[in-house]
Protein backbone atom coordinates (compact mmCIF):
# COMPACT_ATOMS: atom_id res chain seq x y z
CA UNK A 1 0.00 0.00 0.00
CA UNK A 2 1.54 3.29 -1.09
CA UNK A 3 1.03 6.49 0.84
CA UNK A 4 -0.49 9.38 -1.05
CA UNK A 5 0.44 12.91 -0.03
CA UNK A 6 -2.28 14.50 2.05
CA UNK A 7 -2.48 17.59 -0.11
CA UNK A 8 -0.26 17.66 -3.19
CA UNK A 9 -1.39 21.20 -4.01
CA UNK A 10 -0.27 22.45 -0.60
CA UNK A 11 3.07 20.71 -1.02
CA UNK A 12 3.51 22.27 -4.47
CA UNK A 13 2.70 25.71 -3.06
CA UNK A 14 5.20 25.23 -0.25
CA UNK A 15 7.90 24.08 -2.67
CA UNK A 16 7.22 27.05 -4.94
CA UNK A 17 7.29 29.51 -2.08
CA UNK A 18 10.56 28.09 -0.76
CA UNK A 19 12.13 28.21 -4.22
CA UNK A 20 10.97 31.82 -4.62
CA UNK A 21 12.37 32.83 -1.23
CA UNK A 22 15.69 31.16 -2.04
CA UNK A 23 15.84 32.99 -5.39
CA UNK A 24 14.93 36.29 -3.70
CA UNK A 25 17.64 35.85 -1.06
CA UNK A 26 20.23 35.05 -3.72
CA UNK A 27 19.20 38.07 -5.78
CA UNK A 28 19.29 40.39 -2.75
CA UNK A 29 22.76 39.14 -1.83
CA UNK A 30 24.02 39.67 -5.38
CA UNK A 31 22.55 43.19 -5.49
CA UNK A 32 24.12 44.04 -2.12
CA UNK A 33 27.55 42.88 -3.32
CA UNK A 34 27.19 44.88 -6.54
CA UNK A 35 26.27 48.02 -4.57
CA UNK A 36 29.24 47.54 -2.25
CA UNK A 37 31.61 46.96 -5.17
CA UNK A 38 30.32 50.03 -6.98
CA UNK A 39 30.68 52.15 -3.85
CA UNK A 40 34.21 50.88 -3.30
CA UNK A 41 35.17 51.66 -6.91
CA UNK A 42 33.75 55.18 -6.62
CA UNK A 43 35.54 55.83 -3.35
CA UNK A 44 38.88 54.62 -4.71
CA UNK A 45 38.57 56.90 -7.73
CA UNK A 46 37.41 59.89 -5.65
CA UNK A 47 40.88 61.28 -4.73
CA UNK A 48 42.03 61.15 -8.37
CA UNK A 49 38.98 63.07 -9.55
CA UNK A 50 39.27 65.60 -6.70
CA UNK A 51 42.83 66.50 -7.59
CA UNK A 52 44.66 64.20 -5.21
CA UNK A 53 44.54 63.93 -1.46
CA UNK A 54 46.31 62.14 1.33
CA UNK A 55 46.12 58.35 1.32
CA UNK A 56 44.94 58.41 4.92
CA UNK A 57 42.00 60.62 4.01
CA UNK A 58 40.93 58.21 1.28
CA UNK A 59 41.19 55.20 3.59
CA UNK A 60 39.32 57.02 6.36
CA UNK A 61 36.58 58.04 3.96
CA UNK A 62 36.32 54.49 2.64
CA UNK A 63 36.03 53.14 6.17
CA UNK A 64 33.34 55.72 7.03
CA UNK A 65 31.35 54.93 3.88
CA UNK A 66 31.57 51.17 4.50
CA UNK A 67 30.24 51.67 8.05
CA UNK A 68 27.43 53.84 6.67
CA UNK A 69 26.50 51.16 4.12
CA UNK A 70 26.50 48.51 6.86
CA UNK A 71 24.31 50.71 9.07
CA UNK A 72 21.83 51.33 6.26
CA UNK A 73 21.83 47.63 5.32
CA UNK A 74 21.01 46.76 8.93
CA UNK A 75 18.14 49.24 8.94
CA UNK A 76 16.82 47.88 5.63
CA UNK A 77 17.00 44.30 6.91
CA UNK A 78 15.17 45.28 10.11
CA UNK A 79 12.38 46.94 8.11
CA UNK A 80 12.01 43.99 5.73
CA UNK A 81 11.82 41.55 8.65
CA UNK A 82 9.30 43.64 10.58
CA UNK A 83 5.76 42.40 10.98
CA UNK A 84 4.10 45.60 9.64
CA UNK A 85 6.23 45.44 6.47
CA UNK A 86 5.32 41.80 5.87
CA UNK A 87 1.65 42.60 6.46
CA UNK A 88 1.82 45.47 3.97
CA UNK A 89 3.48 43.21 1.39
CA UNK A 90 0.82 40.53 1.90
CA UNK A 91 -1.88 43.18 1.37
CA UNK A 92 -0.16 44.42 -1.82
CA UNK A 93 0.47 40.99 -3.31
CA UNK A 94 -2.91 40.73 -5.11
CA UNK A 95 -2.19 44.04 -6.87
CA UNK A 96 1.27 43.25 -8.20
CA UNK A 97 4.85 42.69 -7.23
CA UNK A 98 5.82 43.35 -3.64
CA UNK A 99 8.03 46.38 -2.96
Amino acid sequence: MTEQPEDPLAEARLAGRLAGERFDATLRDRERREREDGLTRRVWTLPDEAGGGAAGESTGELWRLQREVERLQGFHDAVVRSRPWRLLQAARRPFGRAW
